[in-house]
């Protein structure tokens, strides 16, 4: 017998192994209800050793059940040793649960022909201890207690129990795969925001300077005609285009890799602020959660993008002596939150260009976030990006 199917380990093993936790616990329940003229060494040894391979499959079920798909003789074992443990408890306890909760175990773990052999043997196992239990009671008592339940609704519950683990089996599988179309649904909405955001950001760099490059190289034959001296200008300015092309465009293809690389977004985060400070020589911190931080592809960017840009400005504008970069889980949100002790500025008037706060806003509105900004003459400036945290279970995420 062999597990089939194409359920998600995880999930499968939780149920398997709740499965055998009631059973070890009914096992229990079943010791300590035991009568006192049906308790002997014999019967508590059994009941003991089910109940602690029961406990021992459920805390190690991956390291044992290897072994229950290679030697199908343990769950037979399994079966008689219950058999014979019916045979001194009876069949109304509650062991007998426990024996049913192994047919729905079964069904669990084994396809349709697994199920039929179990549930077959636990019904012949049923029947047997039926009978020496009743043997041992004596013929009125014994005429009594074989009533319509004990002979044939009881057995019963084994195929049943088994139908009923297949069932969740399937229901496993459907959820598995409605789960894994979700997946690629979102990996494919991802791949075009990717698309939509990459000709976005050459429209407004490399396109740009390319332009400006094809305009300066138009004009250059008439200067040549008319001013050599501002024709070389001009090829300078070519050239200088052409270089700050290719930069922008190996800056695109290092942000495409980054955010291919699968490197958490704390660990990024880090770095770039660490390569800043030593470009700049301004002093750095950084904290950030223990907790995961996933993000989707086009909110990884954004935040990194918006990171980058904020500190440019601080660069160029604060004059900070320290900056520090905090990242912290909010309400199924990313904040990142970036303070600088700098010269600080008045945020309802800033300065042409200062701090480019409308394209950060737009940076954040694109990964479904929100930028916020608080900062006044003196007294430094702090920036808090918020943006949506990927489910963790994503298989987009980083």
């Amino acid at each position: 017998m062999t597990a089939t199917g194409n359920t998600s380990p995880d999930r499968l093993t939780g149920l398997v192994q709740l499965l055998i936790q009631l059973r070890f616990l009914l096992t229990g329940i079943a010791l300590l209800l035991l009568p006192a003229d049906r308790l002997s060494v014999e019967t508590v040894v059994m009941l003991v050793s089910y109940a602690v391979l029961s406990g021992l499959l459920a805390r190690y079920w991956e390291r044992l059940s290897p072994h229950l798909f290679r030697h199908p003789l343990l769950v037979i074992a399994d079966i008689l040793v219950a058999s014979a443990i019916l045979a001194v408890d009876g069949p109304s306890g509650a062991f007998f649960l426990a024996t049913v909760l192994t047919s729905t175990t079964a069904g669990a773990l084994y396809g349709v022909k697994g199920i039929v052999g179990v549930s077959a043997l636990q019904v012949l196992g049923y029947l047997a201890a039926l009978l020496t239990y009743l043997g041992m009671l004596g013929s009125p008592v014994a005429v009594t207690l074989a009533d319509f339940q004990v002979l044939l609704v009881q057995p019963l519950l084994y195929p049943v129990a088994g139908y009923i683990g297949l069932r969740l089996r399937g229901l496993l599988v459907e959820l598995a795969l409605e789960q894994e179309r979700r997946r690629a649904a979102e990996r494919a909405a991802a791949a075009a925001e990717e698309r939509s955001r990459l000709a976005r950001d050459m429209h407004d760099s490399v396109a740009k300077t390319l332009r400006g490059a094809a305009m300066a190289a138009q004009a250059l034959p008439l200067w040549l005609e008319k001013n050599p001296e501002r024709a070389a200008a001009t090829a300078a300015q070519v050239v200088n285009a052409a270089e700050t092309a290719a930069q922008e465009a190996r800056e695109l293809i290092s942000d495409l890799r980054e955010d291919a690389s699968g490197v958490p977004i704390a660990d990024t985060v880090a770095e770039v602020l660490r390569a800043w400070s030593e470009e700049t020589g301004v002093e750095s911190r950084f904290r950030a959660c223990g907790a995961p931080l996933p993000l989707l592809v086009t909110a990884r960017h954004e935040t990194i993008a918006v990171l980058r840009e904020s500190l440019t400005n601080i660069d160029r504008h604060a004059a900070a002596g320290t900056v520090t970069v905090e990242l912290a889980a909010e309400s199924r949100h990313l904040a990142v939150t970036i303070r600088d002790d700098g010269r600080g500025f008045d945020p309802a008037a800033p300065a042409p260009g200062h701090y480019g706060l409308v394209g950060m806003r737009e940076r954040a509105a694109r990964a479904g976030g929100t930028l916020a900004v608080s900062s006044s003459p003196g007294e430094g400036t702090t920036l808090t990006l918020r943006v949506p945290l990927a489910d963790a279970s994503r298989g987009d995420s980083e």
